[in-house]
């Protein structure tokens, strides 16, 4: 199944430590003595298990390294006396259990959320997954990896999916046909749970010979669907009922992005930035309802969010100025990662260097010192001071790792990312009238941010309110100003230099974002020129960057509420269980009540009866997860508002925007040094 607005061709392509000491209250005014050490110089045994060089990591300028609390308390990363060099047992678990309690719930909300999802949209309506299940299924059954033009869509698959694709409900499903009189959902009658047969009994791995488009899956790398196979064979589930078995494979996608609130927190706390901002950070996910419908369903988009995230965790190290090889090769595997799964990677070798190069620019004060003045020698020593080696090790993983893909594309088919029909498809999409670039321009960025909040439908409707779209796209815009105006960090010297360079933090992390918008536009003009419509123009593709950009929206927000900053997740959790609130009304009232029927609270029972009846499994199960998700929606408000009023409140900033650290403060989960916090 192809969804209306799909592209035409071919989708557009394009362990380290949470820093978490207490210094002295105060500011660290003044940088180290020692310079940085060499890329990879001499090293010593760190906390971590690993080496480390035998000069101080550089964080930003005027502030050292910290040892994380899981290591023993504040201070300095090598060389501290009476320090534990080697890692303790039970270190690990101990990392674990630092994750405040406050982040669990949130992390605990998103999974229910995902959850509520997978049964608010029945098999079937998620973004072509009746073409990613197909892909499982024929590697399940030894079809390997047809090339494009090759891999018809299976028997067992299109007896059921055909439906929402060219059968009884597509009218409904695909054009917004309900209100032309096509029943919804709830208006028609699900063939019974126990009548329900496998992809087997359904007609089994045959291709279908009736002339269709092929499936053009195959045009991405098969990762993410290997792994489905191999979920799927260690069970016994080929006698499954053919919902249950899609299930299973969503469940596979949950797992993927289940970590996210968690990467965010994460890489706001390796980046120093205070505990309130981390919270705000895993709180973005929970504000998309696209990307919880994106999440819920089968698809590769789930495992390029995770390995993304992932990515953006490690280079926030590399922003702080962390050279050691072995982040290196960490970087350099989950970039390689990100490569195997979908083509909107392949510019990420850029936010690599990028981070590279920004951390290196952090070190800049700590170097001019130790460079002899002379004719060309501060160009030379700078040159020589870039971090070349680490770079050059990060790319070398990625590309050799998982690069190979990418290059067997070309050399077989001619093409990076070939296109997965082998011909070009009638379009369904509306022609865009009068013929400019302009018509595509407007075109291209109201659909973008419309769908990039909703895109609940196929594509439209259900959608989200315009009122809602267009408050939350302000809001995130005055936020994202806000920080990539002040930046991130605080700089020892105060000229534009310096200032760029904190600026610079928060361009990195929106990098994956800006990829793939720029990506996805060229490939959406580059269609519009040949067929005069809009196509590729998803916003979900966008969501590989939610953990960079829950960072840098959470940190902006801070930095707007000043010394009300610990209100940051507060504010961002109300935000986004509106966003839900107003996306769940829309697909509940366009999917699961009958035509002509106005949602009321009256109405919730005969809802919920609807989507249980469609769901893979028993009524019960399926009313569980709506009654979890509307309790640790109030459960996550509670715990985020107690955070916040425990919380003591931040000092104005002096006169180089550094605040003051108060005296270490309770958390949820009992006494906790805070640590050193960059401004947001």
């Amino acid at each position: 199944m192809r969804p209306h607005g799909t592209p035409g061709t071919t989708e557009p392509t394009i362990s380290e430590r949470t820093d978490t000491a207490n210094p002295a209250d105060g500011v660290i005014d003044t940088p180290p003595a020692t310079t940085m050490p060499a890329d990879f110089g001499p090293r010593t045994a760190d906390a971590d298990g690993g080496t480390s060089a035998s000069g101080p990591l550089p964080a930003y300028p005027g502030e050292g390294p910290r040892a994380d609390r899981a290591d023993d308390g504040p201070g300095a990363a090598t060389g501290r006396p009476g320090r534990r060099l080697a890692r303790p047992a039970g270190a690990t678990w101990r990392r674990v259990r630092r994750v405040p309690t406050v982040v669990l719930v949130i992390t605990a909300l998103h999974l229910a959320l995902l959850a509520t999802y997978s049964v608010v949209y029945p098999t079937w309506t998620g973004y072509d997954e009746a073409q990613h299940v197909d892909m499982v299924y024929g590697l399940l059954h030894g079809d390997g990896w047809p090339a494009p033009g090759d891999k018809m869509i299976s028997k067992g698959v299109a007896a059921t999916s055909d439906a929402f694709d060219r059968g009884a409900y597509a009218d409904m499903f695909q054009s917004g046909g309900k209100k032309r009189g096509s029943p919804s959902f709830a208006e028609i009658t699900p063939t019974p749970r126990d009548q329900r047969d496998s992809f087997d009994a359904l007609g089994g791995p045959a291709p279908v010979t009736d002339g269709r488009l092929s499936n053009q899956m195959v045009q991405h790398p098969p990762m993410v669907y290997a792994v489905g196979a191999a979920v799927l064979g260690a069970l016994p589930a080929t006698n499954w009922a053919y919902d249950q078995q899609v299930y299973v494979l969503r469940l596979l996608n949950i797992l993927l992005v289940a970590p996210l609130p968690l990467l965010a927190w994460a890489t706001a706390r390796r980046l120093r930035l205070s505990e309130a901002v981390a919270r705000g950070a895993a709180v973005l996910p929970l504000a998309v309802p696209g990307f919880d419908r994106v999440g819920a369903t089968f698809n590769n988009d789930g495992v390029l969010m995770l390995t993304t995230g992932v990515l953006t965790f490690v280079l926030a190290g590399v922003l702080r100025g962390d050279r050691r090889l072995r982040t290196a090769v960490w970087a350099g595997v989950w970039l390689a990662l990100t490569f195997l799964s979908k083509g909107l990677a392949l510019l990420l070798p850029l936010m690599v260097v990028a981070a590279y190069l920004v951390g290196w620019w952090h070190s800049r004060p700590r170097r001019a010192a130790a460079v002899p003045a002379g004719r060309g020698g501060r160009a030379r020593a700078l040159v020589g001071s870039l971090p070349w080696g680490p770079a050059i090790v990060a790319l070398a993983v990625g590309l050799g790792l998982g690069g190979w893909w990418w290059v067997r594309n070309y050399v077989l088919y001619g093409a990076v990312q070939p296109n997965g029909w082998d011909a070009d498809p009638p379009r369904r999409e509306s022609l865009l009238l009068p013929d400019s670039f302009w018509t595509w321009l407007w075109y291209f960025i109201r659909t973008m941010i419309s769908r990039f909040w909703g895109g609940l439908g196929m594509f439209e409707p259900p959608q989200l309110t315009p009122v809602a779209i267009v408050a939350a796209t302000v809001i995130v815009g005055v936020v994202a100003i806000a920080c990539l105006t002040n930046g991130l960090g605080h700089a020892a010297r105060r000229t534009w230099l310096d200032r760029l360079g904190r600026a610079a933090i928060p361009v990195v992390l929106l990098l994956p974002v800006a990829f793939a918008y720029v990506t996805v536009a060229q490939r959406s003009w580059a269609e519009y020129e040949q067929y005069t419509r809009g196509i590729a123009v998803q916003g979900r593709y966008l969501y590989l960057g939610l953990v960079g950009a829950g960072v840098v929206i959470a940190a902006g927000l801070a930095r707007l509420l000043g010394r009300r900053d610990r209100w940051t997740p507060v504010v961002m959790l109300v935000g986004a269980l509106l966003m839900q609130a107003f996306a769940l009304l829309a697909i509940c009232s366009y999917y699961w009540l009958g035509r002509g029927v106005r949602f009321t609270p009256a109405r919730v029972p005969d809802v919920a009866n609807a989507i249980a009846r469609w769901a893979p499994f028993p009524s019960g199960v399926t009313f569980a997860i709506l009654a979890v998700t509307a309790a640790l929606a109030l459960v996550s408000l509670a715990y985020v508002g107690r955070s916040a009023l425990r919380e003591r409140p931040s000092t104005p900033p002096d006169a180089d925007g550094r605040r003051h650290v108060p005296a270490p403060a309770v958390g949820v989960t009992g006494p906790r040094p805070e640590p050193s916090a960059l401004t947001a």
